[in-house]
């Protein structure tokens, strides 16, 4: 059988067109399945948004609850942990404590923050240098003594510290001096603490300063005695996730609509 050159053409065409067609239809595919992916991806993350904001919304709604419970008189800051409010799916547990335990730089006096760093492992000259350039900081016009051998005087910002950053522009303040103290200190804590503090490097720097309420231990505004810094923590979970809330806020009774001021609330990872 004789097989002309048109149909040998008509068959490299077909050929080719069924090529086509195969490659066609495995893109199509492979656009398909990438849209797929892509899909459940997309799923996935509003799941998890959605969920994040549920813990998320559950945690504080505990934590505003433990606020409005201390604030009105209802019950003290309790540390222990307990269930909140549950809405059957999402569990929470809070926790609260009024935080007496740390030093705040902006509230105590020199001799107090020398007796800090020495208690953490400052040296004595070390530590009197720091203190008396923490209070110029704060201070303008502040009479202390700071001087020290190869060390700049502080000059007056007439600013009070709000982060370590500001702690780490006093003249002689180092990163490694930083990190001894640091976890003593709060700048948020209105009151100096007592020797009843759980933290034992407060305890001993309390201990040997002697620290009476002198002028330069605290602000002059006898209002702030109504005042607490209060800590509460909230842990909401799922079935599959858990999210841990922080918040600091300043307990002010008399204010009004919200009676305190918020210091920090924030998502804590552990």
């Amino acid at each position: 059988m004789k097989i002309t050159r048109a149909a040998t053409d008509r068959n490299n065409e077909d050929g080719f067109a069924l090529l086509m067609v195969l490659w066609t239809l495995g893109f199509l595919s492979l656009i398909g399945a990438q849209a797929l992916v892509l899909g459940k991806s997309g799923l996935r993350l509003e799941v998890t948004t959605l969920q994040k904001t549920q813990l998320e919304t559950t945690a504080d709604a505990a934590i505003t609850t433990e606020l409005f419970s201390i604030s009105t008189g209802q019950s003290p800051p309790r540390p222990e942990w307990r269930s909140g409010p549950d809405d059957g799916e999402i569990t929470v547990n809070v926790s609260s404590h009024a935080d007496n335990d740390h030093i705040n730089p902006n509230v105590a006096g020199q001799i107090l923050m020398s007796s800090l760093l020495t208690a953490s492992g400052v040296p004595t000259d070390q530590a009197g240098f720091l203190a008396a350039s923490i209070m110029a900081w704060r201070m303008p016009g502040y009479k202390g003594d700071a001087n020290m051998p190869g060390q700049a005087a502080c000059t007056s910002s007439g600013q009070p510290f709000h982060t370590f950053e500001d702690l780490l522009a006093v003249p002689g303040m180092t990163p490694a001096i930083l990190a001894r103290i640091a976890p003593h200190l709060s700048f948020a804590q209105l009151h100096l603490p007592d020797q009843t503090s759980h933290d034992p490097a407060v305890r001993k720097a309390m201990l040997h300063s002697g620290v009476s309420m002198g002028a330069d231990q605290k602000p002059d505004d006898n209002s702030l005695e109504e005042e607490t810094l209060i800590v509460v923590e909230a842990v909401a979970s799922n079935r599959v996730a858990r999210m841990s809330r922080h918040a600091e806020v300043i307990l002010m009774p008399e204010a009004r609509p919200v009676p305190w001021k918020v210091v920090r609330w924030e998502t804590v990872t552990r």
